[in-house]
C-alpha cells in the first residue's frame, strides 16, 4: 500500500512539473489563453508560489478571464509585487462591475477615481466616466469610443462585448460574464 501512495505521488508531483514548465513556456510565447488554462489547472492544485499566480494573473486578464483574477488574488500579498498585482486585478475587475452597472442601469461613473491601466476595460472605464462616446441605443445600450475609423465598440448581449476597430476594421473581440 506504501508503494501504490508513493507511486501516486511521483506521478502527481511530476505532472504538476511538466504543467509548470508548459505554463512558462506559453507565457514565454504569449500564448495567453494557454498560459491562463495552465495557471488555473496550477491554481487549482493548490500553487502558492507568487510569481507563478502573478503571471496567471496576467495572462488571464489578457485572454479576459476577469472573473477568475478575483479568486486568484487571495493566494496573493507576501510581497510588495503580489500586492502590486491585487491591485491591479482589484481595479479591473471593479471597472467591469461598474461598466456593467452603467450599460444596464445606467449609473454615473464620474464619481470614480481608480488607477489606470493599458487594459481596454480602463479605456472603456475612462470613456464613460469622462462622457467621451456617442451612444447608438439606449435599449439594449450600445456605444462607440472614438471616431468614424478607430473605435471602441461596447454593447450588451447576455455578456458584455467590446470590439476594438482601426481603420474600419474589427482588430480585437473581448467579452466578459
Amino acid at each position: 500500500m506504501k508503494h501504490v501512495l508513493l507511486l501516486v505521488l511521483l506521478l502527481g508531483s511530476l505532472h504538476a512539473q511538466d504543467m509548470l514548465s508548459n505554463f512558462v513556456q506559453a507565457y514565454k510565447d504569449k500564448d495567453m489563453a494557454l498560459a491562463c488554462s495552465l495557471g488555473r489547472q496550477l491554481y487549482r492544485s493548490n500553487m502558492r508560489d507568487e510569481k507563478i499566480l502573478i503571471a496567471s494573473g496576467h495572462a488571464c486578464a489578457q485572454d479576459d478571464f476577469i472573473d477568475f483574477i478575483g479568486v486568484l488574488q487571495q493566494r496573493l500579498g507576501k510581497s510588495a509585487s503580489s500586492r502590486r498585482a491585487t491591485v491591479y486585478f482589484s481595479t479591473l475587475l471593479l471597472k467591469k462591475r461598474l461598466i456593467f452597472e452603467y450599460m444596464h442601469e445606467d449609473i454615473d461613473l464620474s464619481p470614480y477615481t481608480l488607477p489606470l491601466t493599458d487594459h481596454i476595460l480602463s479605456k472603456v472605464f475612462e470613456g464613460i466616466k469622462t462622457d467621451n462616446f456617442r451612444l447608438l441605443s439606449q435599449n439594449p445600450k450600445h456605444l462607440i469610443i472614438g471616431d468614424d475609423q478607430d473605435y471602441i465598440e461596447v454593447y450588451v448581449k447576455n455578456k458584455l462585448y467590446v470590439n476594438v476597430i482601426e481603420n474600419g476594421k474589427k482588430v480585437q473581440e473581448h467579452r466578459y460574464r
